[in-house]
């Protein structure tokens, strides 16, 4: 059975132990909750924000994230492409998604600021006019996805093969463009 819960707030809660009511959050906060390990299965979030949370090594099967942000969150190894694209929009802002997987999703015009992304999977994504300012991309797999019109001007340590990838109307700084390039071996300067 389903709960149906409205605007409201829950801080500071551990849901290691007391598990969240399965339901449909709609308009609710979570500031500094700890929800690693848990199952949110199922779960609908709708203009919900999470804020200092922990969600590492959360399962997501068919969870909703409908108008989510998620700010100062540690979401270590969460796998994104189970979840219900319905509805999809999803905002991260000062996150650690290491690990995190994503493959097969449609994020556009998606916002990732000032996140870690190490190790992170794109792989099939239509991320078309998504936004990596200033995040760390260290070793995350970009493959067979659409790149059109991503800003990655502030973005670092990337390694992007344009030909894996559709790019036409991408944005990089020029300072940058070895990360397009590795493959090559070259030698820029």
């Amino acid at each position: 059975m389903t709960t149906n819960v409205e605007d409201l707030l829950f801080k500071n809660e551990d849901y290691k132990t007391n598990p969240l009511p399965l339901g449909d959050y709609d308009g609710c906060s979570f500031e500094q909750c700890d929800l690693s390990n848990s199952d949110l299965s199922g779960f609908v979030f709708t203009e919900c924000e999470f804020i200092d949370c922990n969600l590492s090594n959360t399962k997501l099967k068919k969870t909703s994230f409908n108008d989510v942000v998620f700010s100062d969150c540690k979401l270590l190894g969460l796998d994104f492409k189970s979840i219900s694209t319905f509805l999809m929009r999803i905002k991260f802002s000062n996150c650690n998604l290491q690990m995190a997987q994503f493959d097969f999703l449609k994020l556009k015009r998606s916002v990732f600021i000032n996140c870690e992304l190490q190790q992170a999977s794109f792989q099939g994504c239509d991320l078309t006019g998504a936004d990596f300012e200033k995040c760390n991309l260290l070793n995350t797999q970009f493959i067979d996805s659409n790149l059109e019109r991503v800003t990655f001007l502030t973005a670092y340590n990337f390694n992007i093969d344009p030909e894996l990838n559709r790019m036409k109307g991408a944005k990089f700084s020029k300072n940058d463009l070895e990360g397009l390039l590795q493959k090559y071996h070259l030698e820029i300067s």
